[in-house]
């Protein structure tokens, strides 16, 4: 089929590499300059486990190329198909922004004769309506069909879907979806436009309540006589529960589900539609990083003010480099307001983005530097370099009392034992002394 996606960031890069893949003839549409020159360069504009590689492999084939707009393309034959993966941020009040959505649809709704349109950006429920009033002729062409990727797995995610939601309303443009993505072994879920646009966003504000909710058990497993750990292994083997998204840290600061919980609330206020639960799920989320503010001024009192501090990682996660929500952004800026001195490790950040990113912060090039004279080490990215780190040669460089907040709960409180540090995560992870054989030593302190 001959594809074009509008929109080349995360989703549509990815969709982008992954119908090249499969065969099909796939332009991508991008405005931004800078982002469109990188593309058609052959190199990713986002951080993507294997998608360099498949980009370039797609390019290499001649089945994916790039163009501004979807006027002026390489394409010789109509398309059949448009995919409108444009962003949807939240504008001031936390609605989503759906200007770049009606730009596109505007521009597709202009080719003739028409293609299948599939919208995939997360966008309220009831948008395709209203939408769609204003270009009826695509309304038998047309279908909501949102992604449900995640990253670090996005282009595995979009070939190996867990399930294909498609909202439309005349079943005449599902044979085109089964064309474009092929067989794939995973239950469709066919329904209207608004109520697929609800299951993407039911999906993310789900997952959110599980990451606030595995942060507030941590918050009660905060005692030595709790192990957090424990807690939620032994809660996510429960099969009705699973142990996705009930990992204890600072809080939910991807690409979506920030935006996406704060969304759905905007559009039920704007209906008189209470959510408590959604809610008390934004507000733990919100709260979350000032519990390393908190350790910090427990281990260190008035001395904070006198302190070097070291921060390892400026990501959300490894894999992405999307830092809209990424806790660093607040807590690095809070920690040079509060700290004599703050340095910044990042293995995937040149120092010239991490001054940019926080102003009077030093930038370190390497782990060790960073944590050296520091009193207090702050992990915000479970970075392998971090995880498999000798630490107590760590320890020996830092100034006591060398505490470590381990906000994403990734060290192993194992490797900990015995060195001269103390040990702070969110929730209590130290080893179950129930399971230590006699006379083990009790490890580094962890309040």
């Amino acid at each position: 089929m001959r594809v074009a996606i509008v929109g080349q960031g995360y989703v549509g890069v990815t969709g982008a590499v992954a119908l090249a893949r499969q065969g099909h003839q796939v332009t991508g549409i991008e405005r931004e300059p800078a982002r469109l020159a990188a593309l058609e360069a052959g190199r990713t504009p986002v951080s993507e486990p294997g998608l360099q590689e498949e980009l370039s492999l797609a390019m290499q084939t001649g089945r994916l190329n790039f163009a501004a707009d979807l006027k002026h393309t390489h394409v010789r034959e109509p398309f059949e198909a448009v995919l409108i993966t444009v962003g949807s941020p939240p504008d001031e009040t936390g609605a989503a922004d759906l200007s770049q959505v009606t730009s596109a649809l505007l521009d597709v709704a202009a080719l003739l004769p028409a293609p299948a349109v599939v919208l995939k950006s997360t966008v309220p429920p009831g948008t395709s309506t209203r939408l769609l009033q204003a270009h009826p002729q695509l309304r038998d062409r047309y279908a909501y069909n949102p992604e449900f990727l995640n990253q670090g797995s996005a282009l595995d995610d979009w070939t190996t879907p867990s399930r294909t939601v498609v909202g439309l309303w005349s079943q005449s443009v599902l044979p085109v979806l089964h064309r474009l993505y092929g067989e794939l072994a995973c239950p469709w879920v066919v329904t209207s436009p608004d109520t697929a646009e609800m299951i993407k966003y039911a999906s993310n504000s789900f997952l959110a309540m599980k990451i606030s909710f595995a942060n507030e058990m941590a918050r009660l497993c905060a005692t030595p006589d709790l192990n957090i750990d424990k807690v939620m292994q032994g809660a996510g083997l429960d099969p009705r529960i699973g142990h996705a998204f009930l990992q204890p840290g600072l809080g939910f600061g991807d690409s979506c589900l920030p935006k996406d919980t704060a969304a759905l609330a905007h559009w039920a206020a704007a209906r008189g539609v209470p959510t408590p639960l959604l809610d008390a799920a934004i507000a733990v989320n919100r709260a979350q990083p000032g519990l390393v503010g908190d350790m910090l001024r427990q281990e260190l009192g008035d001395d904070l003010a006198g302190s070097e501090i070291a921060v390892l990682g400026a990501r959300y996660e490894p894999w992405s480099d999307d830092m809209r929500a990424a806790p660093s952004r607040a807590l690095v800026p809070r920690l040079v307001a509060e700290a004599a001195a703050v340095r910044v490790w990042d293995p995937a950040t040149d120092a010239e983005h991490l001054r940019r990113l926080f102003p009077g912060a030093q930038p370190c090039l390497e782990l060790a530097t960073a944590v050296q004279g520091a009193r207090a080490v702050v992990i915000l990215t479970e970075w392998p370099e971090t995880i498999e780190a000798d630490w107590s040669l760590l320890a020996a460089r830092m100034a006591p009392p060398a505490v470590i907040v381990d906000g994403k709960n990734c060290l192993l409180p194992d490797r900990l034992t015995g060195l001269p540090l103390t040990y702070r995560s969110v929730g209590n992870r130290l080893p179950d002394l129930v399971a230590a054989p006699a006379g083990t030593p009790r490890p580094a302190t962890n309040a």
